[in-house]
């Protein structure tokens, strides 16, 4: 009998330490949506203008706050011994993790968004222009000026931008491409005149996909590598909760 009751006080702190560990993976992933959300750099506007990033990173905000409070809440059910509390934290941690593995699904089946075609795409769809109020080109604006950089590809990518054409018929790159005397406090562009007109002396040449793209992928691994381990974390809590759920 006294070792049966020191092997369920074993799995019962196991499954209070499981649970400690999920509220800390909670904290890291809230960490890392935040950082994507609200990143110093431009890399901000990159996440609001990709679809798929953006609901990834409001869904890595729920999920982190749903795990916290699911840690605490499988803490309390395994030191009390509860059967009722362990029974309703096991269907609920089992929920998270169907819902966990169908967001991993769900990212691999829409990765297409996050590749160079689809990003040209929507430049040549949605962008304008500089002087508007579209919040996609007022993102794409800021972060070819942060960046140093024009287009997805290339300042060739406005040769084909259709509205952009229609409204600023004269140019051949927006203001935003344009290269800008860092002395000066403001950025002024060194030569609006030749830079619209098409002048590659005054233009920048290298697209933002590949500046930004490398930047963007560690936080995506991050994310996807701790998201692995959730669920293997999940797992095991799942066949400890079973387990006391039995012997309680």
């Amino acid at each position: 009998m006294t070792v049966k009751m020191g092997r369920f006080e074993r799995v019962k702190y196991l499954m209070v330490t499981l649970n400690v560990l999920v509220c800390l993976s909670g904290f890291a992933l809230l960490t890392v949506a935040f950082l994507l959300l609200f990143h110093p750099t431009e890399i901000r506007y990159v996440v609001s203008l990709n679809t798929v990033i953006f609901t990834g990173a409001m869904y890595a905000v729920v999920l982190s706050v749903v795990l916290f409070i699911l840690g605490i809440m499988g803490s309390i059910a395994a030191y009390r011994e509860n059967r009722t509390l362990l029974m309703l934290f096991l269907m609920l941690i089992l929920l998270i993790f169907v819902v966990e593995l169908c967001a991993g699904v769900g990212a691999f089946l829409f990765k297409f968004q996050l590749t160079k075609p689809y990003f040209e795409d929507d430049l040549v769809n949605y962008y304008n222009g500089d002087n508007v109020t579209s919040p996609y080109s007022a993102n794409s604006n800021s972060i070819m000026i942060s960046f140093e950089c024009c287009g997805v590809s290339g300042p060739k990518d406005f040769l084909r931008t259709l509205e952009f054409i229609i409204l600023n018929p004269h140019h051949e790159v927006p203001e935003a491409c344009c290269k800008r005397n860092k002395a000066t406090p403001d950025g002024v562009i060194v030569n609006l005149k030749e830079c619209l007109s098409g002048n590659v002396d005054f233009i920048h040449n290298q697209g933002c996909f590949e500046l930004i793209i490398d930047k963007l992928e560690v936080y995506l691994y991050v994310v996807g590598i701790m998201n692995i381990c959730i669920l293997v974390i999940e797992l095991c809590v799942m066949i400890t909760a079973i387990w006391l759920y039995q012997r309680a």
